[in-house]
């Protein structure tokens, strides 16, 4: 019987007398128990389901990186295949495995998940003779799931008085309350430092998803964090050897002590102030991680660029240290609410961390794919926003050059949500296979007068193209110009060859197409600028889409005197008056 998601594997034997001992895995951190491999499919993740459960507590740096259902070990007869089944990557002797597919695993393989440096197992063969003497087909042939508990964390006491606690629970409360899960009502405390503890005095919380421990206050009299008052009912993020203290500064009680707690990834400069977190994208170049501040619990973006060693490289041509420092200067001289803001930067000799927002609601290719079509009102909404982004720009004197969907980003989920454009050409975070494919994925995008000249010089009408490429395909879902040939996919976009025919368009107004043609005309020079997009009927005449636009820029408190909305922004129904009765083109 063949498994449905993995061509030619065996599923388990479904009579567990047919099942016997055959391998075992032997844990490599100190939380995981040696697991014994009966069934001829094993099971290996987050998820209940799993064979061997691996818990939260496992620890940050590694429980970010396994899927609920992460690998499996398939008995096939007298081999064994190691199958990744993971978003992260299952790596096999410091190698990863390709996805879905049967790779052999031989006694003494070690096995580790989301990073080659992450080893969890090393696989053993067992042989007749490594069996109890006792043993026999029918001995605990069903395996029942293994859950590893172990602690994530201790808080170190610094009195004498008090004793220190692991941390197993997610949620963890202290206080003189009996019902507090750390107790201090029996503790021998002096009692004037007793009575200063509230019945509740903070709540630790794990944030097991994001791997980032929070410590809220409830007290009366102040919880301190390294000599700093968290204030009641706020919170502040709990770091490795964070010291706390009650009702005044310098009054310590306890240490707190993360159990494999990643203290890499970060240089020193920013370690106090951020809490690295998830894993939010990782290549060749570098990486980008979700981060916390410690103060406000507000979630940036950090990315680790990885400065390019050697010129011929291909991996140069996106981070070379002068490209990564161009970013660098354009970041810092900008500042729009559709611009992706620089919160902080920290260079080393062979890295740069450069502090970004934090946009939850992912890249715009990824709306565009997932909600197919959206509507054209949603879509002017958020097109409206990139539009004015890249004319702020544009009056900066900065042609972006790489606009596509991947480099727009949106603050929410919602329908209508905050966008903001990032990634301007440089400092890439991918692998190194992947680079003709990111240049493959902008040349979608790309005007005709830089497409086969050496050295083009670039004009602010590139953009505008770009723009009208994003439009067609928030519009339609699919791009304009389309060919797995590279020389015919050059013919057709120089020769500006794309059509409005198929069913998706029937729905899309006449004043949508007209933007999109004049955006997608060959000729720069014939071509609308960005200020006449912004005067176009399809956007300036839609009151309604302006004011929500706005509204949603105070709703988000963005609004600044360095950024003046250049539209009347009283309501549409007090707009409508002012102006003529004209109807929009259609």
């Amino acid at each position: 019987m063949t498994d449905p998601d993995i061509p030619g594997t065996l599923t388990p034997s479904e009579d567990p007398q047919e099942s016997t001992k055959w391998g075992k895995l032997v844990g490599l951190i100190p939380c995981l128990q040696n697991v014994e491999l009966i069934n001829d499919r094993f099971k290996v993740g987050r998820s209940t389901t799993c064979d061997v459960v691996i818990g939260n507590s496992i620890g940050q740096g590694i429980i970010g990186s396994i899927s609920k259902e992460h690998f499996l070990i398939i008995k096939e007869s007298s081999k064994v295949y190691l199958v990744d089944t993971s978003k992260n990557g299952t790596y096999k002797n410091g190698e990863r495995i390709k996805k879905n597919e049967k790779t052999p695993l031989k006694d003494g393989d070690k096995i580790a998940i989301g990073s080659h440096s992450h080893h969890v197992y090393v696989f053993r063969e067992l042989t007749d003779e490594d069996l109890p003497p006792t043993a026999s087909p029918n001995d605990d042939c069903m395996v029942q799931p293994t859950t590893i508990v172990a602690p994530w964390g201790r808080l170190i006491a610094c009195l004498l008085c008090l004793d220190s606690v692991d941390l197993y629970e997610t949620t963890v409360s202290v206080g003189r309350s009996s019902d507090c899960d750390i107790s201090l009502s029996n503790a021998k405390i002096d009692p004037k430092i007793k009575a200063i503890f509230s019945k509740q005095q903070f709540v630790i919380n794990k944030d097991c998803e994001k791997g980032v421990t929070f410590i809220k206050d409830l007290s009366t009299y102040g919880t301190y964090l390294n000599g700093v008052c968290i204030g009641k009912n706020k919170q502040n993020v709990l770091q490795r050897d964070d010291v706390i203290a009650i009702g005044k500064p310098d009054r310590n009680v306890f240490i707190y002590r993360a159990y494999s707690q990643d203290m890499t990834y970060l240089p020193e400069e920013l370690r106090g102030k951020y809490e690295p977190s998830i894993m939010l994208g990782k290549g060749a170049a570098g990486e980008v991680r979700l981060a916390f501040e410690k103060r406000t619990c507000e979630m940036f973006a950090i990315k680790r660029i990885l400065k390019a060693r050697s010129s011929t490289s291909q991996m140069c041509k996106l981070n070379h240290p002068l490209k990564i420092q161009s970013e660098i200067n354009i970041l810092q001289s900008l500042s729009h609410p559709f611009i992706i803001k620089m919160r902080d930067i920290i260079e080393t000799p062979e890295e740069v961390f450069i502090v970004l927002d934090y946009m939850r609601g992912g890249e715009l290719k990824h709306r565009i794919q997932s909600r197919s079509p959206m509507t054209e009102n949603n879509v002017k909404f958020l097109f409206h926003q990139i539009v004015l982004a890249v004319e702020y720009l544009h009056k900066q004197g900065i042609t972006h050059r790489d606009l596509k969907p991947e480099n727009v980003l949106l603050a929410t989920e919602e329908t209508e949500t905050l966008v903001k454009v990032s990634d301007f050409g440089l400092s890439k975070i991918t692998e190194e296979e992947d680079i003709m494919n990111t240049v493959c994925g902008t040349y979608y995008y790309m005007a005709p007068e830089v497409i086969g000249v050496r050295n083009p010089q670039y004009n602010k009408q590139v953009d505008v193209w770009s723009l009208g490429v994003i439009l067609y395909y928030l519009l339609s879902g699919s791009l304009p110009f389309k060919s797995s040939d590279k020389k015919e996919l050059n013919r057709l976009i120089v020769s500006g060859q794309y059509q409005m025919f198929d069913t998706c368009w029937q729905g899309v107004s006449r004043a949508a197409r007209d933007l999109v043609q004049r955006m997608l005309t060959v000729k720069p020079q014939s071509r609308i600028t960005i200020a006449e997009i912004l005067k176009h009927p399809w956007i300036d005449k839609d009151l309604a889409m302006q004011y929500r636009v706005n509204t949603l820029l105070e709703a988000n408190m963005i609004t600044s005197q360095e950024f003046v909305v250049t539209y009347n922004m009283d309501p549409p129904a007090k707009r409508l008056r002012l102006y003529s009765s004209e109807e929009p083109t259609m």
